[in-house]
């Protein structure tokens, strides 16, 4: 019965998503589990079945020209799917086992003469060709558009790979065909290579937080005392993707030094810029429990990957929890998505996301299986208001907002997009009534200061009139107790 009653009390006091794995909720502005809409859900599915190969071990993939590129570890293949979801009849299954010695000749490379992947983990498709991470060879492997192989990048020159091997894991490609690599062991920051496979620099440095007191402590020890320490290290990063305007969206792996910044999107010099404007920074789940339990997954989320679509909004993927988390350019968090499981409708191990138009595809390594999420009329709405508000359209982006509202009264962002329509309207006391209830206090500041003007304004007469009033009352009063007292105050300094 004691173990019961314990048993009980335990699950009382966790939070609904992570008792249950039900992912229909959200955060309120002060944290709380809300329950919520669903921004999508589960459309349909692939895997080797219905496709009719062999997955051993699907590590990523990529949409391009609404064809799906994906590369597995273990059986070394790229296979190219069509996005009615079934082998491209022109380029099915390629592994790298031909004869590519004249191909690497013309391109200035020597002394290979057949090219074979050796478990290949990351992809990027552009249009300047295919980049395989060839993470066994220690190489990245460029094809063009016809699976030919055109460059091989294993010679990165920097003093870090002399003392480790580069194994590339992750990659993505600018406009002007500069490599952004993730490598394995490597903590200084993204590499940074140029189109020709020289080393150019590291970017987007992930940032190493320490208390002050534990800097204090670090002042005062030998050289001997720091190098028993730990040793601490800047987060991994475990994905990048980027966008048209060259920024470079980035997850990076949690730990005690960055919990809270598992996300970036990084500028041409290499800061990072990404807005944290809403109630929470960008990080996946906001609760979580911190110590190891039996009963439910510790810890803060495992984000591994990134997708980015329109109008700033964009997708990170939680492996730990099987979670997505969609953010607008803001950093408000708009749904959240996935369920664990071996089911049709869910992912046990997702390690790879893309956008194929709308829709979100989710590489699941666990059961071999893309998984296509379809926007519910919900998500619809939300990334329709965002959509409208980005084009500068605010009404219509309102009107979008109230059906959201209507659709989920917990949505407490909709009530801010309400509240911005109103302030530009200069109906400051209603701006001021949805902004409370959207928990915004920058906004609700800012119409509180225009509707106090606007008030001054409206009773200025009143006001001033009741000034010389009051003015003339306090120098009446002076001059009847000053009389009263049989003096004057005509001479009075």
């Amino acid at each position: 019965m004691t173990r019961l009653i314990a048993f009980f009390y335990l699950f009382a006091f966790i939070p609904l998503p992570f008792a249950t794995g039900q992912s229909h909720y959200n955060y309120s502005y002060y944290g709380e589990v809300i329950h919520s809409a669903p921004g999508m859900t589960f459309a349909q599915y692939f895997n080797a079945q219905t496709l009719g190969v062999t997955f051993s071990s699907p590590e990523d993939f990529k949409v391009y020209e609404d064809m799906i590129y994906i590369v597995d570890s273990s059986t070394n293949q790229l296979v190219v799917v069509n996005n009615d979801f079934s082998l491209d009849e022109a380029h099915q299954i390629f592994a790298l086992s031909a004869d590519y010695s004249q191909e690497l000749a013309d391109n200035g490379i020597t002394g290979i003469t057949s090219v074979s992947l050796n478990t290949p983990s990351g992809i990027e498709v552009v249009e300047s060709g295919i980049y395989i991470c060839d993470t066994g060879n220690k190489r990245i492997v460029k094809l063009n558009h016809d699976f030919e192989v055109i460059a091989i990048f294993d010679d990165v020159q920097d003093v870090t790979f002399e003392e480790i091997s580069f194994e590339p894991k992750k990659i993505t490609v600018d406009s002007s065909e500069r490599m952004y690599v993730v490598a394995k062991n490597v903590y200084e920051g993204i590499v940074e290579i140029n189109s020709d496979g020289t080393f150019n620099r590291y970017t987007g440095v992930n940032p190493l937080k320490l208390t002050p007191i534990e800097i204090f402590q670090r002042s005062l020890m030998t050289e001997e005392q720091l190098a028993q320490m730990q040793l601490y290290l800047p987060t991994e990063y475990t994905n990048v993707v980027i966008n048209e305007d060259n920024f470079i969206y980035a997850t990076s792996k949690p730990s005690e030094n960055n919990a809270e910044n598992p996300i970036q999107l990084i500028n041409p010099k290499g800061v990072d810029v990404i807005k944290r404007n809403g109630y929470f920074p960008p990080m996946g789940d906001i609760q979580y429990i911190e110590g190891r339990n039996n009963y439910v997954i510790d810890g803060p989320s495992n984000l591994v990957d990134i997708a980015i679509t329109h109008n700033g909004i964009y997708t990170v993927l939680d492996q730990k929890r099987s979670r997505l988390f969609t953010y607008d350019s803001e950093g408000n968090l708009l749904y959240i998505n996935g369920d664990d499981g071996s089911q049709s409708d869910k992912f046990s191990e997702g390690v790879a996301i893309d956008y194929l138009g709308d829709d979100l595809l989710i590489l699941d390594r666990g059961t071999k299986t893309v998984v296509v999420y379809r926007l519910t009329e919900f998500g619809s709405l939300v990334n329709q208001a965002i959509a409208y508000h980005s084009d500068g359209e605010f009404e219509l982006a309102a009107m979008v907002w109230q059906q959201v509202v209507t659709m989920n009264s917990n949505y407490e962002i909709a009530y801010n997009g309400i509240g911005k329509l109103k302030l530009r309207q200069e109906n400051y006391k209603e701006a001021m009534d949805y902004f409370k209830l959207g928990h915004d206090q920058y906004y609700y500041s800012k119409a509180f200061k225009a509707y106090r003007n606007e008030m001054i304004k409206d009773n200025f007469a009143f006001i001033g009139g009741g000034a010389v009033l009051l003015v003339g009352a306090l120098i009446g009063l002076r001059i009847y107790k000053t009389y009263k007292k049989g003096g004057s105050i005509l001479y009075e300094d």
